[in-house]
């Protein structure tokens, strides 16, 4: 058999009933290697435990690479990445399986819902990238307005299935690239980080002091970025791709639309793209004020120390010498310093930062405030109190541990909370949820309200939250006791607390279902001591090797999951029982009932178990085949594998 490599990368043939892959000009992958990834083009029998492993341990050596200065290297491994079927296979069972907007289809109306065109998909991808993108152009998105939290409407573009995989393969190799030039002051779309590590940061900076704040927000960021600018920031390879993404318009109304700035908001690229485009803010700002006469003493310095933690004996890097720190999660940002006159250059500074990136500061949101007098960010209130602790707690203080003396002693202290609009919206939402479904058994009611409940308190569970807990729990009490007596209008208040009201957990008036025993939690379950959550470490990614550390996170909830899900995920050690590969911060985690509902199943922990959520779908498209075959019915059932 003659072969012929047009490039020396990861390509695959598919010769009769034998499967060909080369590496390199003068290697060859045996058949029995190639078949442990994927067998007959059967998007069924892919190993995507295997994918997952090669894609990975390539952006790992691109970070690495690119993290040392050896830029060459990584771009080598950057096109052997884009050129690998394993990245495309994980590109396409992103936007196909793992996504939400996967039945969302493009101008060109097309789907990839089957696993026939799934593989399809694949074919046509491998085909642009060994082509080297000769012939492909991007169809324009389809614009849609979704509305937003102020009444106003977002833009939303839809690109193509075909185009949105593209991107998904190219996002997949200029991350690591990126992620290892990024600056440590971002948190927003970054793997592994959330919004929880930046409200951290910004807390420990101002625990000490009250300090001036520059709370400012990037007007239309997304819609208005330089396109000139920003291509100058991307490789040369993949800069003609990205051009292309950026030019391609879009549908709205059935008319045509020239995209002359912005990245379109919807497409998979575009938060990277954002992201590069708003680095480094926090190093031009700082070289800058260090620049001006007599200020740098002000400012600090950017030396990085090295610190060990005596209890657990770990190291840790942080910057100790610099004395104005900013927090920035996509486009809205903070900067924080003790004096006002820093901020309002560190202000101006930016301003003009922002014009050549074609992005202005909002006048509406942005402001420099003290921080006694409070701001809000990321749906959180932070502001300095007046300290009032005196009496026999403020002595019990100054005689306690090494830090206790301090918070006796301070002028002021700090809160984090949730903002009384968030509140207000967050109540909004439960209220009309209770009285939209008057009818329905306590039951549904429950199993309406308890995600929208546990989602919002999971979200402030780590902050000062208690105060709006409490006042939320007697709100909600007050609903549900007026749903109640609403049904039952001849009944006596007794009659009707006895029948929908139990104890459950040492609580009393929990809102209950009592012939399936099924509870509503109260928003205080949730509730962490305040500071238990641990940012992410200086200068850390995901892409850096170290699987421990973002496994620990990861088991911790501290990647915006569930810590249900979490919990179930430490009793797994991590791994996935179906594929038995290791969950990461990417992976979209669903909870899988072992006995289902429908045959009696409880929402217990010992009849639940995490799975990929491709994972969760191949099994229950498993049982219905099998259902069918044994003529039964759809729906329910038991199934017992080992791991169960």
């Amino acid at each position: 058999m003659n072969l012929t490599y047009p490039h020396p990368w990861w390509i695959f043939q598919n010769q009769g009933n034998t499967l060909w892959g080369a590496i390199g000009p003068h290697s060859l992958i045996k058949n029995h290697e190639m078949k442990a990834i994927i067998l007959s083009w059967d998007w069924n029998t892919i190993n995507w435990k295997k994918v997952k492993k090669i894609v990975f341990n390539l952006q790992k050596r691109i970070y690495k690479a690119t993290k040392s200065g050896k830029t060459s290297k990584a771009k080598s491994l950057m096109r052997l990445l884009q050129h690998s079927t394993s990245c495309i296979l994980l590109a396409t069972r992103t936007v196909t399986t793992d996504n939400k907007g996967k039945r969302t289809a493009g101008v060109d109306r097309q789907k990839a819902n089957t696993p026939k065109k799934k593989m399809s998909l694949v074919k046509e991808i491998q085909d642009i990238v060994k082509n080297e993108w000769k012939g492909y152009k991007p169809l324009p998105s389809r614009r849609v307005m979704i509305p937003k939290a102020n009444g106003k409407l977002r833009p939303l573009g839809i690109p193509t299935i075909l185009d949105r995989a593209l991107q998904a393969s190219t996002k997949l190799v200029l991350e690591p690239f990126y992620e290892a030039k990024f600056e440590s002051c971002s948190y927003g779309f970054r793997p592994g980080m959330g919004c929880h590590d930046a409200i951290e940061k910004m807390a420990a900076n101002l625990l000490k002091k009250p300090k001036w704040v520059l709370d400012a927000d990037i007007k239309g960021c997304f819609d208005n970025i330089d396109h000139n600018f920003l291509l100058k920031q991307i490789d040369t390879h993949w800069k003609p791709i990205v051009k292309q993404w950026l030019k391609a318009g879009y549908m709205y109304d059935n008319n045509m639309h020239q995209t002359e700035m912005g990245t379109p908001q919807g497409g998979t690229i575009s938060p990277l793209l954002a992201n590069i485009a708003l680095d480094q803010m926090e190093t031009d700002l700082i070289e800058h004020l260090r620049s001006l006469k007599g200020w740098k003493t002000r400012v600090g310095n950017t030396t990085v120390s090295t610190i060990r933690n005596q209890k657990t004996g770990k190291e840790y890097k942080y910057r100790k010498s610099l004395h104005i720190d900013i927090v920035r999660y996509a486009d809205d940002f903070v900067v924080i310093h003790e004096s006002k006159e820093v901020i309002e250059e560190s202000k101006r500074f930016i301003e003009e930062w922002l014009i050549e990136r074609g992005l202005t500061l909002s006048q509406e949101k942005t402001k420099i405030v003290h921080s006694t007098e409070g701001f809000d960010f990321l749906g959180h209130h932070i502001r300095h109190y007046t300290n009032k602790i005196n009496g026999l707690y403020k002595i019990q203080l100054l005689h306690g541990t090494k830090t206790e003396p301090n918070r006796a002693n301070a002028s002021h202290v700090l809160r984090v909370e949730p903002t009384k609009d968030k509140i207000q919206k967050h109540w909004r939402e439960i209220s009309e949820t209770i009285s939209k479904h008057r009818s329905v058994t306590p039951l549904v009611l429950i199993n309406l309200l308890q995600p929208k409940i546990t989602g919002w308190a999971n979200y402030y569970k780590t902050v000062h939250s208690s105060e709006a807990f409490g006042k939320l729990d007697m709100l909600l009490w007050k609903s549900l006791y007026r749903w109640a007596k609403r049904r039952h209008p001849q009944k006596g208040r007794r009659w009707v607390v006895d029948k929908y009201f139990g104890y459950h957990n040492g609580r009393n008036w929990m809102f209950t279902d009592k012939k399936a025993n099924v509870h509503l939690k109260p928003y205080g379950k949730p509730k962490e001591r305040v500071g238990s959550y641990v940012k992410v470490g200086y200068d850390r990614s995901y892409y850096d090797g170290d699987v421990a550390y973002w496994a620990e996170r990861l088991s911790k909830g501290y990647s915006d999951i569930k810590p249900s899900i979490a919990k179930m995920l430490k009793k797994q050690k991590g791994k996935c029982p179906e594929c038995n590969d290791a969950f990461t911060n990417g992976d979209l985690m669903e909870a899988h009932h072992k006995t289902f509902k429908s045959r009696g199943g409880k929402d217990k922990y010992k009849n639940l178990v995490v799975l990929h959520k491709h994972c969760h779908d191949k099994l229950h498209r498993e049982q219905v085949k099998t259902r069918r075959k044994q003529g039964q019915f759809i729906g329910g059932g038991n199934d017992t594998r080992e791991w169960y």
